[in-house]
C-alpha cells in the first residue's frame, strides 16, 4: 500500500481529466491567483482539518504566516511534510465520491454521497450509494444513471457527476490504485464539479507497470520510523493495546487473540532482526510504540536463539529514558533462553509476567479496561 499526499493524488486526478483548484507547493503560489487561498498541511495522517492543518487566508501576504504555523505542526504524531497552497473554491454543494477495490466482493465499487465534506464513517449507511462493477462487463451507462438518480441529480448536474465518477473509476484501474477518494467533490457557483481534496492509495505490487513509481510502501509516520529501526510496525485504528512480538506468526496470533478477547489494538511491532542489535536498540523500539499512547503494552516472546534478558534490559532502559514508557502498564508473556534472569528484571519493573499466552492476552485486555470476551 502506497499512500499519496494530497497534492500527489490531485496530480493523478488531473491526469484523468478531473478538475482541481489551481495549486502549488509552498513557497510557490498558484499561478494567476490573488486569493483567497487555502493553506494545507501535507501529511499521511487523517484529521488535519480538526487539528488546525488547513487554514483559509485572504491574500498572498497572509500565506507566509499560515504556512509557517502549519510547518511547525505535528498531526497524528506526524511532522508536516510539505505545505500546499491552492485557490479557494466557492461552493454551492459538497459531495463524496470514491472508487475502491472491495476485497470482500472481489471487484471495484463506486461509492457516492450527497453529504460530502465530512468523515464518510459519520454518514448514515442509507445515504451512501454503492455501485459494484463487474470486471467482465465494466461500468455501464445504466450503472451511472442509477448512481446519479439515487443522489437526486438530474439534467446537466447528473451528466457532470456521471462523467466525474467514470473518470475516478478509470483512475483507479489505470493507476493500479486501491482507493481514489474525493471528499469533498465541490459543485461550485458556476455548476462545475471540482476535486477540493484527494486521497489516493496505490498498490505497491503493481509498481513494475508504472515507470518512476516508488515501490516501497509509505505507511504512517509510525510505520516509517519502525522501518528505520529495522522492525516491522503496523499502526491500527484502535486505542487501548499495543504489542511487541518476535516472528510474523506470533504477531498474527497475538492480534487475533487480542481482538477475539475484545481488545482495541492501537499498534503492533514485530522485532524482526532488531534483537541482534542489543538492549539499547530494543529500548528505542519500545519508546516508539509507546508514542502511540496505548493504555497497556503487551510483550510476547518465545526465544530459541536470542536471550530474553535483552528484552528485559531494553525495557529497563526505555523506562529510564521515557516518562511515557515509565508510566505504561506492561504485561509480558515469555518462554526461552535466560528466562529466569529476564523474569527477575521484569518483576523489579513491576511488570505482570506469565508463560501462558492466553493468560497474558487476558491480563492485557483487562488492564486496558475492556470487557474480556472469549
Amino acid at each position: 500500500m502506497i499512500k499519496l499526499l494530497e497534492h500527489e493524488g490531485k496530480r493523478i486526478l488531473a491526469a484523468h481529466g478531473i478538475p482541481i483548484p489551481p495549486g502549488a507547493l509552498y513557497p510557490d503560489l498558484p499561478p494567476g491567483t490573488r486569493g483567497p487561498f487555502v493553506v494545507k498541511a501535507q501529511v499521511y495522517a487523517g484529521g488535519r482539518g480538526k487539528a488546525g492543518g488547513i487554514l483559509i487566508v485572504d491574500d498572498a501576504e497572509s500565506v507566509n504566516d499560515a504556512a509557517s504555523r502549519i510547518e511547525a505542526m505535528k498531526i497524528g504524531g506526524e511532522a508536516v511534510r510539505a505545505v500546499y497552497v491552492e485557490a479557494k473554491v466557492e461552493r454551492e454543494h459538497e459531495f463524496y465520491l470514491a472508487a475502491m477495490i472491495d476485497r470482500d466482493v472481489g471487484r471495484p465499487v463506486l461509492l457516492a454521497s450527497a453529504e460530502g465534506g465530512v468523515d464518510i464513517e459519520s454518514v448514515a449507511a442509507e445515504r451512501i450509494v454503492r455501485v459494484e462493477i463487474d470486471p467482465l462487463v465494466g461500468l455501464r451507462p445504466y450503472g451511472l444513471a442509477d448512481l446519479t438518480r439515487r443522489l437526486g441529480l438530474v439534467g446537466d448536474r447528473a451528466r457532470a457527476f456521471a462523467d466525474t465518477a467514470a473518470r475516478v473509476l478509470d483512475a483507479l484501474e489505470k493507476e493500479d490504485a486501491e482507493l481514489v477518494e474525493i471528499n469533498p467533490l465541490v459543485l461550485d457557483n458556476n455548476g462545475a464539479l471540482i476535486a477540493a481534496d484527494a486521497k489516493v492509495i496505490l498498490d505497491e505490487d503493481a509498481g513494475f507497470r508504472h515507470d518512476g513509481r516508488v515501490q516501497i510502501p509509505q505507511g504512517s509516520e509510525f510505520e516509517r520510523r519502525a522501518r528505520e529501526l529495522d522492525v516491522i510496525g503496523i499502526e491500527l485504528e484502535g486505542h487501548d493495546v499495543a504489542a511487541i512480538m518476535n516472528g510474523a506468526g506470533m504477531t498474527m496470533a497475538t492480534l487475533d487473540q487480542l481482538v477475539a478477547m475484545g481488545a482495541s489494538v492501537r499498534g503492533l511491532i514485530e522485532l524482526h532482526g532488531a534483537m541482534a542489535r542489543g538492549p539499547q536498540h530494543v529500548s528505542e523500539v519500545m519508546e516508539l510504540i509507546c508514542e502511540l499512547k496505548p493504555k497497556v503494552l503487551l510483550l510476547n516472546f518465545y526465544m530459541q536463539f536470542r536471550t530474553l534478558d535483552t528484552i528485559a534490559e531494553g525495557l529497563a532502559m526505555a523506562r529510564q529514558r521515557s516518562p511515557i514508557v515509565a508510566a505504561m502498564p506492561v504485561v509480558v508473556r515469555m518462554r526461552g533462553l535466560e528466562e529466569d534472569k529476564a523474569r527477575t528484571i521484569l518483576q523489579s519493573l513491576n511488570c505482570e509476567v506469565t508463560g501462558n499466552f492466553e493468560e497474558a492476552c487476558r491480563r492485557t485486555v483487562a488492564a486496558a479496561g475492556a470487557r474480556v470476551t472469549g
